[in-house]
């Protein structure tokens, strides 16, 4: 694999991969890549970039990828499946193996999505807790993405996308020699790279060792777990999934009754931070270590919040995940 700048970088040049793959060993022209309505929107984005049609499939009641719906619209044109491991929206683990058996049985690309994930799950399992397969021990898998600067609380810039195999890498890269220069190569999409992000990722995963991440893993699933017992146990609040890792989102029960995006003006109010997202209305909230020492005062400005948004009938702003302003 490569390192890269993080998530969307990653994710651009898993879905340039497979556009080069089925081109060079398919002759496709007209590609395209079926992925739930879940996966990463910078997976979108590499679509828009790289001419890829874009099949977005309706997850299950469970917010889980539908392999079944997922099959349905796979044709002779496809290049790319995608899972992840956790979605971002819900924060539930996709049905890898069954993905990845649809990719195996037509030889095409299968990535998993583990930006938020990857450095998780390996230690869940390292302290006891069950993790579904979503790995390359899981055949038809190609390749892996995960983001160091997020649960390996290195600084941003630092990401990696893994893949099975040599032969299969060699679509991510580009090389010419169609100028006066000499042979360019290149492993991403940016040509000069910063070295300090990948150093201080290096250095970071050196200090904090195995006992240091399972630690981290740790606080983070306790708080995690926590926080949606709390959320499940409100009355005014639904939680969207159980926590499979250390994501979560939660929304009203009567949506005419409490706007949640009112209650995250409140917590931000309070100095509190949450990411708001549609659809469905919900509150998302990316759990770290470091929320396990003041997760029971977040607990209460959230229970205040949803009062005082009810009492004043207050609405809010929807928000965005990323912006161009």
């Amino acid at each position: 694999g490569f390192m890269t700048t993080g998530g969307t970088e990653s994710l651009l040049l898993t879905v340039k991969a497979a556009r080069e793959r089925g081109r060079a060993e398919r002759g496709i022209t007209t590609p395209n890549a079926v992925m739930p309505t879940t996966a990463h929107a910078a997976l979108e984005k590499g679509c828009a970039y790289f001419g890829v049609e874009s099949r977005r499939i309706p997850v299950d009641a469970a917010w889980r990828a539908d392999p079944q719906r997922m099959a349905d619209a796979i044709d002779d044109e496809t290049v790319l499946l995608v899972g992840s491991t956790p979605q971002y929206p819900q924060g539930v683990i996709d049905p890898i193996p069954e993905v990845a058996a649809l990719a195996a049985e037509r030889d095409i690309n299968c990535h998993v999505d583990a930006c938020m994930g990857g450095v998780t799950l390996p230690h869940l399992v390292l302290l006891g807790e069950f993790v579904p397969p979503w790995n390359f021990d899981i055949d038809g898998v190609t390749s892996i993405s995960v983001d160091l600067h997020k649960y390996a609380y290195t600084t941003k810039g630092a990401g990696v996308l893994i893949h099975r195999t040599k032969r299969l890498r060699q679509y991510q890269t580009y090389i010419t020699d169609n100028w006066l220069g000499g042979v360019y190569g290149s492993s991403g999409v940016l040509g000069t790279k910063g070295g300090g992000a990948m150093a201080a990722a290096w250095a970071v995963m050196q200090h904090l060792g195995r006992d240091g991440y399972l630690d981290l893993t740790r606080r983070a699933r306790r708080a995690a777990l926590a926080l949606g017992a709390a959320i499940d146990a409100h009355p005014e609040l639904v939680l969207r999934a159980p926590p499979d890792t250390t994501l979560l989102a939660f929304g009203a029960v009567d949506e005419g009754r409490l706007d949640v995006f009112a209650v995250a003006d409140e917590l931000w109010a309070k100095g509190w931070y949450v990411d708001r997202q549609s659809p469905p209305p919900s509150l998302h909230c990316t759990v770290m270590a470091g929320h396990d020492d003041v997760l029971g005062s977040f607990i209460d400005d959230l229970g205040r919040a949803v009062d005082i948004a009810i009492a004043r009938k207050a609405r809010g702003a929807v928000g965005t995940y990323g912006t161009i302003e």
